[in-house]
């Protein structure tokens, strides 16, 4: 008969090894779950350029390009994935539910969303060459000489962002123009209309203003405004800067003397990218009437 009183015998040696490493791999397995995660940081971005050419399945290999681009310069420790928007609605609805940490956005969206959406301008892109923009309101040849008797609708391309386009144009909010702004995907129709009467102006920026004096169209319109120095569309960080934001900036000013990302560099449309030199205009936090300061 068992002795009740007698303590119970202690386990076989190997099973108390077998309990002993279960354990350990217990603590250790989350700890190298933990090292996965960090190892495959995500750092998406977001293109957003409202009215120009395209949609999201058509840039999609351009996007993945410069995603994999980006992933390289980072040697692989992180996860990237891009998004393009050529219209702002879907753009906007994308930001209420996502975070991507970067992106490459118009000036108007720059402007008006910086404050909300807590963007910092690390890079510029260079289209052209360029480092700064110019805007020109292009009317009839035999038309108005003072943009401020124009009634009607002048439109293009960077209207989208109306409240932006008008303070960063002409200096005043929209809702003191005499004329409406209004955004299109056919800045070329805009100009033929603005040559056969049937629309008030246009607005272009430099790139296209140069394409179109090569073009009998350039004898039938003229340049009714000029816009100081505008800046491009920036490369921007959302949230606080950190060692990955220089990081990612190296990469992309890297990019123009990088023989292999040339033609990344062309189908981006900027002949590289540069510094940003000066603050960029932004409306205010909650700002909802004005201009900048």
């Amino acid at each position: 008969m068992q002795d009740k009183n007698r303590p119970p015998r202690p386990a076989p040696r190997k099973c108390r090894i077998k309990t002993i490493l279960l354990g350990v791999a217990l603590q250790v397995i989350p700890l190298l779950w933990t090292g996965v995660v960090l190892s495959e940081e995500v750092l998406d971005f977001a293109v957003i350029q409202p009215g120009q050419p395209g949609n999201a399945e058509s840039a999609r290999p351009v996007m993945e390009a410069l995603a994999a681009y980006v992933q390289k310069g980072f040697r692989s420790k992180v996860q990237v994935e891009g998004r393009y928007f050529n219209r702002l609605d879907p753009a906007l609805a994308f930001l209420q539910d996502h975070r991507p940490a970067w992106g490459i956005v118009s000036p108007g969206f720059y402007v008006q969303e910086a404050a909300r959406l807590d963007m910092t301008p690390i890079a510029s892109t260079r289209p052209g060459g360029h480092d700064t923009d110019v805007w020109r309101l292009m009317a009839p040849k035999d038309g108005n000489d003072q943009w401020q008797t124009l009634t009607g609708t002048v439109s293009g391309n960077m209207l989208f962002e109306t409240r932006a386009a008008a303070c960063l144009l002409f200096g005043v909010p929209a809702r003191d123009l005499p004329f409406t702004l209004a955004g299109t995907f056919r800045p070329l129709r805009a100009l033929r209309k603005v040559a056969a009467g049937t629309l008030t102006g246009a607005v272009v920026d430099r790139m296209q203003y140069e394409a179109v004096q090569r073009l009998p169209l350039a004898r039938k319109i003229k340049v009714l405004h000029t816009s100081g120095p505008l800046p491009p569309s920036p490369v921007v960080w959302r949230g606080p800067p950190d060692e990955r934001t220089e990081q990612l900036a190296s990469i992309l000013l890297g990019m123009k003397a990088d023989k292999d990302a040339q033609s990344l560099l062309r189908l981006l449309q900027t002949d590289g990218f540069a510094r940003t030199n000066r603050p960029l205009p932004r409306f205010a936090p909650g700002q909802e009437t004005g201009c900048f300061p």
